[in-house]
């Protein structure tokens, strides 16, 4: 019998990427997969910010992400609790880069499993960013606190979006290996053996 998965995969044109409707469309590439289509459009417009004081940041128009194998450089992220990560903070290390919304039903689903995750492997070199597209830093700390999630968040801000992109849909998970190489992309909801399989970046 197919897999869930599988049958969100047949739907996925039908079915169409997050807005406010909340919908899920699923695409998931990886190396390997380099003649896959990487240009894609948002209907849910990110927002950016220097940083996590600022009320009203500007909106970023939308960006496909890197080509497979590109070598991804981070950029200096100031967390919602004030933390500031240095650039490039990240070489040495598999990271998971989530794009995520308090409003999203999906992302509500999957936060929990990629936290776990997060807690589970951070000792072997594992590292999961957050960066939410809400507008509102406060509206963020409380659904992080509320949900008990440890794993750092920060914004979508102009250089995160300049270095990863912004392709279509909601929630979207971009792999970077240790040699910070963009390895893979889920856009759409992950279920609990997609996690799974994310350990073999490790």
């Amino acid at each position: 019998m197919p897999t869930r998965r599988k049958l969100l995969l047949a739907g996925a044109a039908a079915v169409g990427a997050v807005g406010g409707s909340g919908a899920s469309l699923l695409w998931s590439r990886e190396a390997g997969a380099q003649g896959a289509s990487q240009s894609a459009s948002s209907s849910a417009s990110p927002s950016a910010s220097p940083s996590p004081s600022s009320a009203a940041p500007p909106r970023l128009p939308d960006r496909p992400a890197p080509a497979f194998g590109a070598l991804i450089d981070t950029p200096r992220t100031t967390l919602i609790d004030g933390t500031v990560i240095e650039a490039n903070a990240f070489r040495g290390k598999v990271l998971l880069v989530q794009l995520w919304a308090t409003w999203c039903p999906f992302c509500r689903k999957q936060n929990p499993l990629l936290d776990k995750l997060w807690r589970s492997r951070r000792s072997d070199g594992l590292e999961l960013l957050g960066l939410s597209i809400d507008e509102k830093p406060d509206v963020i700390k409380r659904y992080v606190a509320e949900h008990d999630y440890r794993f750092p968040v920060a914004r979508l801000d102009a250089a995160w979006w300049a270095a990863i992109g912004r392709p279509k849909g909601l929630p979207i998970l971009w792999v970077i290996d240790r040699e910070s190489r963009l390895k893979q992309i889920e856009i759409g909801e992950m279920f609990p053996e997609d996690i799974e399989l994310l350990e073999r970046w490790i």
